[in-house]
């Protein structure tokens, strides 16, 4: 599974629910930005890269 961010071709790592906006899948790097907002809660993926 690929990062939904766009121009990125990552592996996803993180499942991002945002309570604004459609949950998102994520790789580890826009995860450490995407989930540094308030009310966002990050959930890596079992079978996604690592989490550093």
């Amino acid at each position: 599974m690929e990062c939904t961010e766009s121009d990125c071709g990552n592996t996803a790592a993180v499942r991002l629910h945002v309570p604004w906006a459609d949950d998102r899948v994520v790789c580890a790097a826009h995860a450490r930005v995407l989930g540094r907002r308030d009310g966002v809660v990050a959930d890596p993926i079992e079978d996604g890269d690592d989490w550093p």
